[in-house]
């Protein structure tokens, strides 16, 4: 089966093998403007109804990893659609996915789904979704995921307001030069604060885990660059074996970074290492570094761990001059 972490804030793709009739697991959901793909999904079955209909060989598939989340973190969950045979899934029932959302204060909204991008075209897959950064209600959400006119059994879950997060922080720090810029020979710096009366743990940082995101734009548009932090520049160098869920039960036979009670983790990045061998031209850029920390609160039957991970987006930006 086919692993790759949701691309909802920019991960990578990892190989590994495809099984007939299963879903292609780890493809990410692509998720579209809504008045296109919704106009897309319309044609689409119109099209279908119109024509001597193949039956899509499919159906719509939503997983949760766990069902309660914290206000603030990333909320993620896998959507996406599993083949009932080995035959083909039919190109036509391709823009027909989309993810149904209801809100704790009853209002709705429809986030359409493209075709995942990587892996092949007439298979099931499964990818990672999520409620989006504007989503800051806490109370239950009721999530269907819909295929080819079907759609899943509506799945709850519930977003708390915990003083506890507030507790962990989690920041980029660009070294900057006296005009403000970011030094292009200084370091980004990713700081984890524990303020919170728990021991964290999380994922080192490399190749698979803990990725760190790095998008490099000229001020004038004119370039763009989206690429991962070398691994081998991270303390675990892309050893470790990929994790999807960073839960209780891989912890201990990952590489882990564990901080207790008042610690603070520092991680530092020279930035000409993620500057190294781009072909740009001399000029103003903008560069963006973030990643998602899976974050287990606290010890495995402990109060947190209904909750735990949690993912934390951080991100930072700045401009440098190259």
């Amino acid at each position: 089966m086919k692993y790759r972490p949701a691309k909802i804030f920019a991960f990578s793709a990892i190989c590994g093998c495809l099984l007939s009739g299963r879903p292609h697991v780890g493809s990410s959901a692509w998720f579209v403007s809504e008045s296109q793909a919704r106009s897309d999904s319309r044609h689409s079955l119109a099209r279908i109804a119109g024509q001597e209909q193949r039956p899509p060989n499919g159906v719509p598939i939503i997983r949760l990893e766990k069902s309660r989340f914290v206000l603030g973190e990333s909320v993620f969950f896998w959507v996406g659609v599993e083949a009932n045979s080995r035959d083909p899934i039919p190109k036509e029932y391709q823009n027909t996915c989309g993810l149904i959302i209801t809100r704790p204060d009853g209002t709705s909204k429809t986030e359409p789904t493209g075709w995942p991008l990587d892996g092949p075209e007439d298979r099931g897959w499964l990818g990672g979704a999520g409620l989006g950064a504007n989503e800051t209600q806490f109370g239950r959400y009721t999530l269907v995921f819909e295929f080819a006119g079907q759609r899943t059994a509506p799945v709850n879950l519930f977003i708390e307001d915990l003083p506890i997060i507030k507790q962990i922080e989690a920041e980029l720090v660009f070294s900057r030069s006296s005009n403000g810029l970011a030094d292009p020979d200084g370091h980004v710096t990713l700081i984890l604060r524990n303020n919170s009366d728990q021991t964290l743990r999380f994922p080192q940082p490399d190749a698979y885990n803990s990725m760190v995101s790095v998008s490099l734009s000229k001020s004038d548009h004119s370039y763009r660059n989206d690429f991962f932090y070398p691994a081998e520049s991270l303390p675990g160098g892309g050893k470790a074996p990929p994790i999807f869920s960073y839960a209780w039960d891989v912890a201990s036979q990952t590489p882990s970074v564990k901080i207790k009670l008042g610690e603070t983790y520092r991680l530092e990045m020279p930035l000409r290492v993620a500057l190294k061998g781009l072909p740009v031209y001399p000029g103003s850029y903008e560069i963006t570094f973030s990643t998602t920390l899976q974050v287990l609160i606290g010890e495995k039957d402990g109060g947190w761990s209904e909750i735990s991970p949690i993912r934390i987006p951080v991100s930072a930006t700045a401009f440098v001059i190259k």
